[in-house]
């Protein structure tokens, strides 16, 4: 597979004429995975996850039109009490979502199970927090409570979940799987510790001579992100795991597929409101937040990385600007200089309309979203991720732009605007944003159908009752006696 996809990539950059045959050197390796990235994922990446989309569809369409099956109707509201639990999770002011997913799950769990919740050595103390937490090496060293208490370990792929994979791999739990890729995770903790030949060892255990090959480069620092969410590397993270949750069908069906024996329970991420809007007059607020009062609000929501493609939306309001009414755009989150948005919003002649707030406090982040006209919300490539700022946007009646794959496919089509997904071009993206900024009726339509669908699927208690009684059949199936 590799040496068709390095033929490939020779068509890119083209050969010497006299050595069509030579192998690439690992440098020229770097430079072909950097220099064409957005190339290789238009090749390789967009009509697979495209395939992948419309075989995921018919699978959900399957399930949910089964009679009498449970995916049809929201969880049960039955209250139970699971136990005592030690939550692996990092919390805020951890910059985290998951941290903020935790945080914000905790009170509607309290009374549901007693929780301690676990952070790491060198996470930075809990602000405000209202519930019990320790430190990993505090909780360790009490052995006998450790291993009497059931684990739950919330798991995503970025280093600050270092300490919960290890421990989720050295002492199996249930697993909260956020993202379905965690192979940065595992390149960063492992190669950081000069741990190569591990890396290795489970890259070619579970991806076979292409694992080999691309644990060589990440090894040399030569690999690229452009094949790194292709190589998910989950199964090493879940194959001992008691049990495992998930947020959407897409990763439920992946785990199934992966690990059959390992029973999966999809809950949806829930929504509760940050803050209630005390404010009412429309102009004020936004007139606080820096907003003009009268123009069309465009928000895209969070840190700004190179798969939310914001490149593409400064394109796209660019192409259009002309023909839809005035407007801002709002990036709500930190802009890294090294992705040169300021720089293309100047060149497409948006300096004007481009706003960055840089992080903000939760309450804030919500006034944005409360006043906003539409969410702009891409991904792609994606680590199989929820998006937990598209449930917030949705929850609050906003109309949200998407990429037609992955977790969107959760969400029925009138209450989300699905696009093909993009990278060389903002076609799709363009008629979106034109037919949503000309048509204020489309705007409060698919608002309303997104705000219906989230009051009834991630309601927080709904989610918290699932959560327990998932959490509680768990610990009872292992203490059933063997027969």
């Amino acid at each position: 597979m590799f040496s068709k996809l390095f033929e490939k990539i020779g068509t890119l950059i083209g050969r010497d004429p006299n050595e069509p045959h030579r192998p690439f050197s690992l440098r020229e390796v770097q430079q072909i995975l950097h220099q064409h990235h957005d190339a290789l994922l238009e090749l390789y990446g967009v009509p697979n996850e495209e395939l992948r989309a419309r075989q995921l569809r018919r699978r959900i369409l399957e399930d949910t039109s089964s009679a009498g099956n449970s995916l049809s109707n929201p969880h049960t509201t039955e209250r139970v009490f699971a136990g005592d639990w030690a939550i692996f999770t990092p919390l805020p002011p951890t910059a985290s979502g998951i941290a903020d997913y935790a945080a914000e799950l905790a009170p509607s769990l309290a009374s549901r199970l007693n929780a301690t919740y676990i952070i790491a050595d060198d996470a930075p103390t809990p602000e405000h927090f209202g519930f019990p937490f320790e430190r990993l090496s505090e909780w360790k060293s009490n052995q006998e409570r450790d291993r009497a208490t059931p684990r739950l370990y919330h798991l995503g792929n970025s280093r600050i979940h270092e300490y919960i994979i290890q421990e989720a791999m050295q002492q199996p739990g249930v697993v909260v799987l956020h993202d379905w890729v965690l192979h940065h995770l595992f390149e960063q903790t492992m190669l950081r510790r000069s741990d190569s030949d591990t890396f290795g060892k489970l890259a070619v255990e579970h991806h076979g001579p292409l694992g080999e090959v691309l644990a060589d480069l990440a090894e040399r620092e030569l690999s690229g992100d452009a094949f790194r969410f292709g190589l998910p590397m989950t199964a090493p993270a879940l194959k001992d795991a008691k049990a495992v949750i998930v947020h959407s069908f897409e990763s439920m069906y992946r785990v199934r597929d992966l690990l059959p024996d390992i029973p999966v329970q999809r809950i949806p991420l829930q929504y509760s409101r940050s803050t209630d809007c005390e404010e009412t007059n429309a102009s004020d607020v936004r007139k606080r937040l820096g907003m003009h009062p009268d123009r069309l609000i465009f928000v895209a929501l969070g840190l700004a990385t190179v798969q939310k493609r914001l490149d593409s939306l400064i394109s796209a309001l660019a192409s259009i600007k002309d023909q839809i009414p005035p407007f801002e755009l709002w990036v709500v989150g930190e802009l890294p200089d090294s992705l040169g948005l300021r720089e293309l919003a100047i060149e497409s002649g948006l300096a004007n309309h481009m706003h960055v707030t840089g992080r903000v406090d939760m309450n804030t982040f919500q006034a944005f979203i409360d006043h906003s006209d539409v969410v702009v919300n891409l991904r792609f490539p994606s680590a199989g991720e929820s998006s937990a700022t598209l449930i917030r946007a949705m929850g609050a009646g906003k109309p949200c732009v998407v990429f037609d794959f992955g977790s969107a496919l959760d969400y029925p089509g009138d209450s989300l605007v699905r696009i093909p997904i993009e990278i060389s071009s903002h076609a799709g993206l363009a008629n979106a944003l034109r037919s949503l900024a000309c048509d204020e009726n489309a705007r409060q339509q698919t608002g309303s159908a997104a705000a219906d669908h989230i009051d009834k699927w991630h309601d927080v208690d709904q989610c918290a009752n699932a959560y327990a009684n998932f959490m509680l059949s768990v610990t009872t199936e292992r203490d059933e006696p063997s027969r």
